[in-house]
């Protein structure tokens, strides 16, 4: 069941994508929706393992605020992440950061994001200590 729904939402983003990107181009200057439909952890014990975005205490939605330099989780009670670099290359927007999570916890992260501006297919990559995820999703204009 999962499964199937799974490849509902896949079927529904595309062709979503397909038509934004049809009409705008994703230049990395105008607002933009992302969600992740597949996220796996991986590390050195299990190797990398599909997970869903609540088992990693995230979320699976943010809004991208190239203007203010945010990438914005649609999750109740987090904050925006400051973007400290974005950079669009070969037909991609690239963004990159390093955060602290908590200032009494060892739970500094480095992270990035790469969107094909043609489509608006969509890659996170989350590298912490002995642990990294990664979303695989689209964006579209928003």
């Amino acid at each position: 069941m999962n499964t199937m729904r799974l490849l509902i939402a896949m079927v529904l983003i595309t062709t979503v994508t397909q038509a934004y990107a049809a009409k705008s181009h994703f230049d990395g200057k105008q607002p933009l929706f992302c969600t992740a439909v597949q996220m796996y952890q991986c590390d050195l014990t299990d190797g990398c393992i599909q997970v869903t975005a609540e088992e990693i205490g995230t979320g699976s939605a943010w809004h991208i605020d190239f203007k203010k330099k945010q990438l914005i989780p649609i999750r109740e009670g987090a904050a925006p992440n400051s973007i400290q670099h974005i950079e669009v290359l070969d037909g991609k927007i690239f963004m990159t950061s390093v955060q602290d999570g908590s200032p009494t916890e060892s739970d500094g992260v480095a992270w990035s994001v790469s969107i094909n501006a043609a489509d608006g297919m969509m890659t996170i990559m989350v590298a912490g200590e002995g642990v990294g995820f990664v979303g695989l999703g689209s964006c579209i204009p928003g």
